[in-house]
Formats: structure tokens, C-alpha cells, sequence
């Protein structure tokens, strides 16, 4: 089903989970602050996660070279959006996108917990915002790791504190602990969330069929170039709501605008926390 608000497909329950899961405080990045000038020129009103999700490819695209053939699974393009196409970013390759119904980015029709492409034959996997609409959760994310080549990657994201999209049906909500033990069947994953670790807006990970001693520094990294691709901000009508909002009833009723900024990426038990300089805020 459509990727864009979200998608409908399956994935899997895995064994050991990425371990513990550790929030340090907040640091305070130089890198981002030049940003700040393209995010006034592309404000959101924050209901769709299309920015962001590209951004997470962009990022992973921007720290290690993409790895053919891509599959995006969930690649039916149902808003109309540019940035809901994502071959672009993946010139030379072979991709194939495929969804559980025809339409505009779908060149084949798969359902995710029983795909029929062969084992191992995607370089790169995509499945973004899809396995909160799959019933069979395990069986999805079991062929998520079948199809994935022995030396590939797959990166997946899905919505938590998010309302519910039902394309055509909206199941689950995964935190990042969740979502990590799903993916256990991997080598090495890395996993993130966008906003307050509480009630974070999206949960994403990055999962590799072999190990990565480097992990850390690929967290590192990957985050700093999702923060450098990811341009949406709210509007600021919804920022003066949530600040006086904040200030009348309470922080954590506005944590989504609130720490709209905070991006976490995890390697093991090792997060990397940024907040962009004078963005976020405290509770």
C-alpha cells in the first residue's frame, strides 16, 4: 500500500534485540545551525512523514554508497508527491518498487509476508512507514531478511505518536526497542527515533546483513546527514500554539512541536542525540 502517511504490509518478530537503549542528555551540534535558513522556506503543517522518511535514505545514501538492486516495498506514490520518489536517488541501479496494489511507482505487486523475489536479491531493501499496517508483523520482517543480500541493507521506519492511517488498514505502533528486536536477525542495526524518546513521532532503523565494527561512527554519521537533508519544520502557528499550549497545560501535551528537533540514532547501547541549536525544548 502507499507510502507517504503510510503503507500497508508485514514484517517479522527476530531474536536478540539491539541492546539497551541509552538517552544522554542533548548536544548541541554546529553542524546544523547553517541549516536553519532552509528550514524557514519549508515549513509542515506535520501530519505527513514524507520529508523525513527521504531524508533517512538520502542520509544512509550520503554515508555509504548504495548497494543494487534496490526494492522499495510499499512504493505506490498515493499523495502525488515529488518527494514520495525516491529512484532518484538511486542512479545506475537496478529498482524495483512494489506494493500490494497497482499505481504510480509500482512495477510489481508483492504482498510483504510472502514476497516472491529470490533470497538475497536486493542490495538495498526500503521499507518505509509499511509494517504498522501488516497483520503478520514476524512474517514480514522474516522476508524483509530473506530478500536482503548477504553483504545489503535494509531501512525501515515506521509512525508511533502519529494518528491512525488506515492504508488500508493502520495495526501497530513499534518503539525503538520494539523495532530492533523485530530486525535481531541482522548483524548490525541501527535505530533512531524524531522526537521526545517518551512518545517519539517516528521510530526508524538501518539494518545490515553483516557486521559492522564501525557502527558507531555510522550512527554518527547517519544522523547528521538525515539533520542535513530534512529541511520540514512546523508551521509557526503550531509553534506559538505549542509554546503557550506548554505553558498553560503542560509540556508533554505539546512534545511533538516541542521536540520536533531531536533526532536519535542508536549503535548498541551508544545513542547519538542531537537537538538543533535553539530548537527543542525541555520536557
Amino acid at each position: 500500500m502507499p507510502r507517504g502517511a503510510g503503507t500497508p504490509h508485514s514484517a517479522d518478530h527476530s531474536a536478540d534485540p539491539l541492546p539497551h537503549f541509552a538517552l544522554a542528555g542533548r548536544a548541541q551540534t554546529a553542524k546544523i545551525g547553517p541549516l536553519r535558513g532552509k528550514r524557514r522556506a519549508n515549513r509542515t503543517r506535520g501530519t505527513r512523514l514524507d520529508g523525513l522518511t527521504r531524508a533517512l535514505v538520502e542520509g544512509a545514501a550520503a554515508v555509504l554508497p548504495p548497494q543494487g538492486p534496490v526494492l522499495e516495498i510499499g512504493s505506490r506514490q498515493v499523495q502525488g508527491l515529488e518527494m514520495a520518489n525516491l529512484r532518484p536517488l538511486f542512479p545506475g541501479l537496478e529498482y524495483i518498487g512494489c506494493d500490494m496494489e497497482p499505481g504510480p511507482g509500482v512495477d510489481r505487486i508483492e504482498r510483504l509476508e510472502a514476497l516472491s523475489l529470490p533470497d538475497g536479491w536486493a542490495g538495498t531493501l526500503l521499507c518505509l512507514n509499511v509494517v504498522e499496517h501488516a497483520w503478520e508483523v514476524a512474517k514480514g520482517i522474516s522476508e524483509i531478511h530473506r530478500v536482503t543480500a548477504p553483504g545489503g541493507s535494509a531501512i525501515l521506519s515506521t509512525a508511533f505518536n502519529f494518528d491512525i492511517h488506515a492504508y488500508p488498514d493502520d495495526y501497530w505502533r513499534f518503539t525503538p526497542q520494539a523495532l530492533s528486536r523485530l530486525l535481531g536477525g541482522f548483524e548490525t542495526v541501527l535505530c533512531g527515533w524524531q522526537g521526545h524518546a517518551k512518545s517519539p513521532r517516528l521510530v526508524f532503523a538501518w539494518a545490515f546483513k553483516q557486521r559492522r565494527p564501525d557502527a558507531e561512527r555510522l550512527a554518527e554519521a547517519w544522523r547528521g546527514e538525515i539533520l542535513g537533508h530534512w529541511h520540514e519544520q512546523p508551521s509557526l502557528w503550531m509553534r506559538l500554539g505549542a509554546g503557550l499550549g506548554g505553558t498553560l497545560f503542560g509540556k508533554r501535551y505539546f512534545r511533538n512541536i516541542r521536540h520536533w528537533w531531536d533526532l536519535t540514532v542508536c549503535a548498541g547501547r551508544k545513542a547519538a542525540v542531537a537537538t538543533a541549536p535553539g530548537q527543542g525544548g525541555r520536557g
